[in-house]
């Protein structure tokens, strides 16, 4: 059984969302509280047992956000809920943490509880987690690492040690400054959202590369060698943008 609390301002949007968990989650789901707001939420949190809390981040009088700040042990799973707050969203997938956007999409939920079910951590690994994702909101967008899911568990990454990334299924691979690579369980895309667009540049669909690992680019074939001897092409509709990416970081 999985105890779930929806914590919401919008009643509609709380009704849509338990309407779409017993849907996907059938005779699995048990909603044992729908709060308005993060103090019902608190409440309910500490009255029940509970294994997942979907929570929205944009709610009057305390934001999603203040929650964490009740709880000194976290032993339940959250997804977040947002509608447009982009640097909450970011600071969100640094920290690995799940989260849906609004509208729900049914697909994108079933999604979701699909990586809850699969990477449902300890109450350590959880806690870990959301103080990687306290202190990004706290030192802004200068952060230097992020928490990426793997498939036996999690890996905190310092950006600075990542050469390069490149695509491997709908997973991606980490190839890191030492020789060591890591399989990671988020797609391309969301690494490209997560990494400092200051120091990363996706030069082609399959890959990303650190500005600062490159050792030479070959002009007559489109190719950059990084400090390891790797070498990998720029698409052409990258080059003109990697170009003065390059040029400024030179």
């Amino acid at each position: 059984m999985i105890h779930v609390i929806i914590i919401d301002d919008e009643s509609h949007a709380r009704s849509l969302l338990d309407s779409f968990l017993a849907k996907s989650l059938g005779v699995e789901y048990q909603l044992v509280a729908s709060c308005a707001s993060v103090a019902k939420g608190v409440q309910a949190i500490r009255e029940h047992k509970v294994d997942l809390v979907f929570l929205d981040i944009q709610m009057p009088e305390e934001d999603g956000f203040a929650l964490l700040s009740y709880f000194k042990e976290v032993d339940f799973e959250i997804i977040f809920v947002t509608a447009f707050d982009q640097y909450a969203l970011k600071a969100i997938k640094s920290s690995a943490l799940h989260y849906l956007l609004k509208p729900i999409d049914p697909d994108e939920l079933n999604d979701a509880l699909d990586r809850f079910k699969k990477t449902a951590v300890s109450k350590a690994a959880m806690r870990k987690k959301l103080d990687h994702f306290s202190a990004y909101l706290k030192a802004g967008k200068e952060v230097s690492r992020a928490i990426f899911n793997t498939t036996t568990g999690f890996e905190v990454v310092l950006f600075k040690d990542i050469m390069y990334v490149t695509a491997h299924g709908n997973y991606s691979m980490l190839y890191f400054m030492d020789g060591a690579h890591k399989l990671v369980t988020c797609a391309l895309k969301t690494i490209e959202e997560i990494l400092p667009e200051t120091v990363f540049f996706r030069v082609h669909d399959s890959h990303i590369i650190n500005m600062n690992a490159i050792k030479s680019y070959t002009k007559a074939y489109r190719e950059i060698t990084l400090v390891n001897g790797k070498t990998l092409k720029v698409a052409d509709r990258k080059l003109k943008s990697f170009l003065s990416r390059l040029s400024e970081t030179v």
